[in-house]
């Protein structure tokens, strides 16, 4: 008998196996903790006393806000240590607002500062090991005695070793272990805005190990926004997660520059402080009884799919509410992109701010605490997810960071440094980089936009790497105002009513999909191959603003076969796809009357290598070309221009169309061609194209 139940055994294991390895991965499982439920979080403060090296206290007599031996004055303003209808504590807040009341995050805190002596610690220098060196302070004390008498059962309200992805058991552990443990320190090398955290353990204190630990840096005051970060790589995933403002130049990334915006994973370079929609829908936090994954309104009122594919039909009026309390959303997938090549799509969220919805982080970063940092206004905010699609199975946490990038209304353009800083700038009397905006390098498919950081050769040794940034302080633009501040936010960032209120293909910025570049700090990952999207697919699709009603609600049209230019528009990219649309005209691009459609080459890198140097200057970006593709049309109509300058090349593929107005004008710039592919056709008056062919400037493709 027992021979028999030891076979049985040996034919049970490869089955137990098999349904172990078939535990589905989540996204909205979380990655080391779970995004649901309750948890609570014990604090301990901590301070160093440099008794052996003095010079070294960055604090010797504390600091306002945290008096030197006591604790700080905010102790009571990070976490609720109870759930309440409205949480009140900053960090309480912030997920009771992003998470639509689906997480609720509590805290308390030991009850006296842990003062930690160099002397019996030398290696307290090290910043992240500073919580086995707090613990070991902390036993000292005896038990645990919090300020709001808590055990080690109110620490404890998840199981250990839940693993990446798969579900997190609610419950306590045997023995108790704390969910997270939390050292904040006043003085150490750890500086105001640094933190780390992980899924380890500081030690026992008081008899108990930690699931998961953090650290953090608070030398001028509760370190909001690096200790949302950190906790939320908990949530989301590791550093390859970094978006919203809180990436650096190290990591692998999706977009040359480093981006700013909004998202969980922002910190010191966020605009908004609160999340977007991306991030709920990747943590799986919707309202009670929704009957979609992302949802809008119907103008009567009941709710619709949000998830848009315009070319398949997915248009017409919608209603968003403000997105912070509702969670609504529109996303438009991106059309044209090749299977092979990351895929794209455009997030719309509405956002009403602080001051009509109450949450306290639906503001720009530095908003209300000084007054020269002018406020958000109620607006539609819109950002482009690029890849990270992926919610289900054993790819969920593969990628590269820099995944969003903000789609500001005010456009993309060729920014450049003009050379001066201002001193004692707004808000903390640090120095600012003063920037140009020039409306002629307005560059809606390549150019920079103002919550990013702008990359050049700063060295000059002929590669252009991430960390060769400078960051958009102040706005100068000739015949306007100065802005200053404006990486964390401007009022004109946002879609709004009597300011820029419609995103097209023919706008600055465009509705066109975007270019990506994959790649470290100083190399390509691709070399421009799939993955990357390396052409700008013109698409036809427009988001209007149509109204922004009393109650905050958004009444938004999706529209397709907007192909109309009419304004001046500088269009530069490596590659350019016109397909054959159809507008209302029925062409695939009409320059209008009065207006100039200039194909020019980008001065914002486009790739970390040069390309030439043509003109006398070092190139980082290809000279333009564009393809009308088979059955597009293009119409210059009476009075338009259509130019090319800089090396850009228009191909007229088989079966294309250009079609110059009696009275259009046609530039071709010295280096400049239109090629003829065959059975494509250039129509015109020949006093027009005259110049241009005779001096090999319109071609037939040999």
């Amino acid at each position: 008998m027992p021979r028999f139940g030891s076979f049985l055994a040996l034919l049970l294991l490869p089955m137990l196996f098999h349904a172990q390895e078939r535990v589905e991965q989540r996204s909205e499982n979380g990655w080391y903790l779970s995004p649901h439920g309750t948890i609570r979080i014990l604090v301990l403060f901590v301070e160093i006393d440099f008794d052996v090296n003095p010079d070294k206290d960055p604090q010797p007599d504390g600091a306002h806000h945290w008096p030197k031996g006591q604790l700080p004055h905010w102790k009571d303003q990070l976490f609720d240590p109870f759930p309440m209808p409205v949480q009140q504590a900053e960090v309480s807040r912030y997920y009771q607002d992003i998470s639509l009341g689906r997480y609720t995050v509590l805290g308390d805190h030991i009850d006296t500062v842990i003062t930690l002596k160099e002397s019996e610690y030398p290696g307290v220098h090290q910043a992240h090991s500073i919580g086995i060196h707090a613990v070991k302070e902390a036993n000292k004390r005896g038990g645990l005695r919090t300020r709001h008498g808590m055990g080690i059962a109110d620490f404890d309200l998840w199981k250990a070793r839940g693993k990446a992805g798969e579900p997190k058991l609610p419950g306590p552990d045997d023995p108790h272990s704390y969910d997270h443990l939390m050292v904040i320190v006043r003085n150490s090398g750890l500086g105001h805005g640094q933190g780390s955290t992980d899924s380890g353990s500081p030690g026992e204190l008081y008899g108990y190990r930690s699931d998961t630990q953090s650290r953090f840096g608070a030398a001028n005051g509760l370190p909001f926004e690096i200790l949302k970060h950190e906790f939320n790589h908990l949530l989301i995933g590791g550093n390859n997660f970094h978006s919203g403002g809180g990436n650096a130049a190290t990591f692998e990334s999706t977009f040359l520059p480093l981006q700013g915006g909004w998202s969980m994973m922002g910190a010191s370079g966020s605009s908004l402080l609160t999340c977007c929609a991306w991030d709920r829908d990747r943590m799986g936090w919707q309202p009670d009884s929704v009957r979609y994954r992302i949802r809008a309104r119907h103008l009567e009122g009941h709710e619709v799919n949000g998830d848009l594919d315009p070319i398949a039909g997915d248009t017409g009026l919608f209603v968003l509410r403000d997105f912070v309390p509702t969670g609504d959303a529109l996303r438009i997938r991106m059309p044209f992109i090749p299977n092979e090549r990351v895929q794209q799509w455009l997030w719309i969220e509405n956002h009403q701010g602080q001051a009509r919805n109450g949450s306290p982080t639906d503001r720009f970063h530095w908003e209300g605490i000084n007054p020269c940092v002018a406020g958000m206004r109620p607006g539609l905010f819109m950002t482009m997810q690029v890849g990270r699609e992926e919610r289900i199975g054993a790819r969920i946490y593969a990628g590269a960071a820099d995944y969003l990038r903000p789609v500001l209304a005010n456009g993309n353009y060729d920014l450049h440094l003009r050379g001066d800083t201002l001193r004692n700038s707004c808000p903390f009397g640090t120095n600012a980089l003063y920037f140009v905006r020039d409306p002629a390098l307005a560059n809606p498919f390549t150019g920079f936009h103002e919550q990013e950081l702008p990359v050049y050769d700063r060295d000059g040794n002929g590669v252009v790497q991430r960390a060769e940034h400078w960051v958009p302080g102040i706005r100068h633009e000739r015949g306007k105002p100065d802005v200053d501040l404006v990486l964390y936010g401007k009022a004109d960032h946002a879609f709004q009513p009597g300011g820029v209120s419609s995103l097209g293909m023919c706008t600055n910025p465009s509705s066109a999909n975007m270019l990506t570049l994959f790649s470290t700090g100083s190399r390509a990952t691709h070399d421009g191959k799939a993955p990357d999207v390396r052409t700008i697919h013109l698409n036809g699709i427009r988001v209007d603003l149509l109204e922004m009603r009393a109650n905050g609600d958004a009444l938004v049209r999706v529209s397709t076969n907007d192909t109309r230019l009419v304004s001046d528009q500088r269009w530069c990219a490596d590659s350019i796809a016109l397909p054959a649309l159809r507008g209302g005209d029925g062409h695939s691009l009409t320059i209008t009357r009065g207006n100039r459609l200039l194909l020019d080459r980008s001065l914002s890198p486009t790739r970390m290598t040069p390309v030439d140097t043509a003109g006398g200057h070092l190139w980082f970006s290809m000279p333009t070309r564009m393809a009308a593709q088979p059955g597009a049309s293009i119409l210059v109509e009476d009075k338009a221009t259509l130019e090319l300058a800089n090396n850009s090349i228009l191909h007229l593929m088989p079966g294309s169309r250009l079609v110059l107005a009696r009275q259009a004008k046609l530039k071709v710039n010295k280096g400049c061609r239109i090629i003829l592919h065959p059975d494509a056709t250039l129509e015109g008056r020949a006093r027009i194209t005259r110049k241009a062919r005779r001096t090999g400037r319109i071609v037939s493709a040999q």
